[in-house]
């Protein structure tokens, strides 16, 4: 097994059911993850701090404690697709949307891999170089990766509605949080597949770990985004607020509440797929995503980012 077991409980902030892990390499994460800031970023922008700020240590490294199944020579490539696509929306969140969304097309022309010389941004050229060597690590599965990237590139961001309501929002929030392109990862980077069959017995699931997921991030998150300068905040607290008529602190209350309903809805979910004779591929799948939403609470509940005094 290439990775260890963390001991969440010792954290108070720490409030998931699922387990955490991190991986062996997470070092080598760190310092991949460091070259593809200074090339992805302007020094002393915004933007350079908080890529620094959420990659400082390998033992509170997001995508080894995340991705900590992976294999070690994927976590790295994977990482490292990610955290452009993660520096991208840190630079695009606070653009008007309009603005934004020509920007995300510019990024998505990247995964055109044959035009990469043309490509006039460091940051596109850097993702577009990742992904071609992901797409060399495994050719058959290139594809795939790339539609993903695609589809995420075109969703994350289509909307600048106000939600109003948890329905409307939660359904918005699992593929703008990125869980499609994470739950996808997880199984790229154990080089693990899941045909139709298997895909349609963990569909109830797997959507309720992406709840489970972006909600999560948005308790956690609400102190530094509450007041940030955008045409569109994303996080469940202010829905409440509105939906509630709630202030903040019990709006937030709330929402920690609605979490660990939504993963007690998960575990008997999962119970009822591995009542069903799945696949092995299902059963290492959910092990996996387990520990990945697991260890995203844990990486919250300890990140710097999210400690806000």
């Amino acid at each position: 097994m290439s990775w260890d077991t963390i001991s969440t409980f010792e954290v108070p902030e720490h409030f998931s059911r699922f387990p955490a892990g991190v991986a062996h390499n997470a070092a080598e994460v760190v310092s991949a993850l460091r070259n593809v800031i200074e090339v992805c970023t302007e020094p002393q922008t915004k933007e350079h701090r908080k890529a620094l700020t959420r990659h400082s240590s390998p033992a509170n490294e997001p995508f080894a404690i995340c991705h900590c199944t992976a294999i070690p020579e994927r976590l790295v490539l994977l990482s490292s697709i990610i955290e452009v696509a993660w520096i991208h929306d840190d630079i695009t969140e606070e653009m008007e949307h309009e603005e934004a969304c020509s920007r995300h097309e510019l990024l998505k022309g990247a995964l055109q891999l044959n035009h990469i010389n043309s490509l006039g941004c460091p940051r596109e050229r850097s993702f577009a170089k990742l992904v071609r060597s992901a797409s060399a690590l495994d050719a058959k599965e290139a594809p795939q990766l790339i539609g993903v990237l695609k589809n995420y590139l075109d969703t994350f961001d289509s909307s600048k509605q106000d939600f109003a309501h948890m329905d409307e929002y939660n359904p918005y929030r699992v593929g703008n949080c990125g869980y499609w392109i994470s739950s996808y990862f997880i199984r790229w980077g154990m080089g693990l597949t899941l045909d139709a069959e298997d895909l349609e017995k963990i569909r109830d699931f797997d959507y309720s770990m992406g709840v489970v997921l972006g909600l999560t991030n948005d308790y956690f998150s609400w102190a530094v985004e509450k007041d940030q300068k955008t045409d569109r905040i994303r996080n469940a607290v202010r829905v409440l607020m509105k939906q509630h008529g709630l202030s903040e602190q019990p709006a937030q209350s709330l929402l920690r509440g609605i979490i660990i309903d939504e993963e007690e809805r998960a575990y008997h979910l999962k119970g009822q797929v591995l009542a069903s004779s799945p696949s092995n591929n299902i059963i290492e799948y959910i092990k996996a995503i387990e520990l990945y939403v697991g260890g995203s609470c844990y990486w919250h509940a300890t990140a710097p980012r999210y400690k806000v005094c």
